[in-house]
């Protein structure tokens, strides 16, 4: 009896590796700031799981983590502005938005007007993180640039009078800037852009592009994004 409980056991155990091995899984790199994250991850999850894939996600920094998606040795990264296939020919946008985002400058100054957009930037030295594209093809006219790994040194530096401008996203930047106590540092407006976000997948998963977009319209219009936005807007 006990042999038969143990091979059956053995079974089990066979089938379910099996069935685990069969499940394909799509690894993400990301350096989104933690909110987009939040959102990047809880999407996924969700539209992975109904086209059969598991999703897993990993940090990776800014630059290297485009680099990596592009090369391969990661399937995909997100969340990224749209038009990058062009700087990376390997990636495929899953044409579908995930999220909206404004990009804003913090100040310290609240006398500086960006009533001019990019341009507004131009007397100014700014500091954004190493690898977003979108402050770095718009910033080349600043007075003086500096990249950084991590959002917090961009507010340090902004606290201590090494810059005029710390360049991020509005949401992250408000909530970062109440967690450092810096309450004299506010966000200007109007933004410098408001702008869609998207996945993007290494082009050796391109016959997933199409099922992952009809996944993400279908949870837009079945009320699940709606709820798993709102549950991430209360946490």
């Amino acid at each position: 009896m006990t042999k038969y409980i143990l091979t059956l056991a053995i079974l089990f155990f066979s089938m379910t590796s099996v069935a685990f091995a069969g499940t394909p899984t799509i690894t993400i790199s990301s350096n989104n700031t933690p909110l987009d994250r939040k959102a990047l991850s809880a999407i996924s999850e969700e539209i992975f799981r109904r086209v059969g894939v598991e999703f897993k996600l990993v940090s990776l920094p800014s630059e290297r983590s485009l680099v990596s998606a592009n090369q391969g040795m990661v399937d995909g990264e997100g969340l990224r502005v749209a038009g990058l296939t062009g700087t990376y020919p390997n990636l495929i946008m899953v044409p579908e938005r995930y999220i909206g985002i404004s990009f804003v400058a913090f100040a310290k100054d609240k006398r500086i007007t960006l009533d001019r957009g990019w341009e507004s930037l131009k007397p100014y030295s700014v500091a954004f993180i190493n690898g977003w594209k979108m402050f770095g093809t718009h910033t080349s006219d600043a007075r003086i640039i500096h990249r950084v790994e991590k959002p917090e040194q961009l507010f340090r530096m902004l606290d201590s009078g090494r810059i005029d401008l710390a360049l991020y996203t509005l949401a992250d930047g408000l909530a970062l800037v109440r967690d450092m106590d810096f309450s004299f540092i506010v966000p200007l407006s109007p933004s410098l852009m408001d702008v869609d976000m998207y996945l993007y997948l290494n082009k050796k998963h391109e016959p997933l592009v199409p099922q992952l977009t009809q996944a993400l319209r279908d949870i837009k219009a079945d009320g699940t994004y709606h709820k798993i936005m709102a549950t991430l807007s209360n946490k």
